[in-house]
């Protein structure tokens, strides 16, 4: 039987996703040493790889690290709300043909679903994610995300690889109207070759984030 604390309240069980998602990132983040390469160039896009040890692999594996840095003419909370809306999400994105949003107790973090139709050789994958605004000023917001399981939400489907991965979106405040992103994700290594994995994750996040950024400046978000 549990007990609580004459006036507390019982903690809603979803939160404990939030509290107890967080390790790997820690590990993900104590591995900042590692240098980012830049990869890729295109317009005031900027790509950058680095590979590192997948946080909480045993034996450790290697995986690959992707950020991607941009500027653009938006507001924090468009951002957040482009990253909640499966209307935006779905028009940034050409290959997710899935997208669910499932909000949390609390209205810094919330749980997420996305199917990705991917072109061969990479079989169609998805993932479920929890997200959490970790900090928010005037200035900056930093934003995490992490896979995290869920078998009601989100059950294993067949024939479709479930992502485990990891990342964060930073946004800086430049002037009055301008902000600066920095998107990174990691994945789990898959066995796929990098002569047919490279191109294709490099285009996509250019891809991805050209479409946000038309959407953040042209759209009424």
């Amino acid at each position: 039987m549990h007990y609580l604390e004459p006036n507390m309240r019982p903690v809603p069980k979803l939160l404990f996703v939030i509290f107890f998602a967080t390790t790997n990132l820690v590990n993900l983040y104590a591995q900042e040493v590692e240098d980012f390469a830049l990869v890729r160039e295109e317009d005031s896009i900027s790509i950058y790889e680095r590979w590192i040890k997948f946080p909480g692999t045993d034996p450790p594996q290697d995986a690959r690290e992707v950020k991607g840095v941009f500027v653009v003419h938006s507001s924090f909370k468009e951002v957040v709300r482009m990253l909640r809306d499966p209307k935006w999400v779905m028009k940034s994105q050409k290959h997710v043909s899935e997208f669910k949003v499932y909000p949390l107790p609390v209205d810094t973090a919330w749980l997420e679903y996305s199917y990705h139709d991917i072109p061969w050789p990479v079989s169609d994958q998805d993932h479920f994610l929890v997200y959490k605004i970790e900090h928010h000023d005037e200035n900056g917001m930093f934003i995490t995300f992490e896979s995290t399981p869920n078998a009601k939400l989100a059950p294993v489907r067949s024939g479709v690889d479930r992502m485990n991965l990891l990342g964060s979106w930073t946004l800086e405040k430049l002037t009055d109207g301008k902000i600066k992103a920095s998107y990174r994700i990691i994945s789990e290594p898959s066995n796929i070759p990098r002569i047919f994995t490279d191109p294709i994750i490099r285009r996509n996040m250019v891809t991805t984030i050209k479409s946000m950024i038309k959407i953040l400046e042209e759209e009424d978000i």
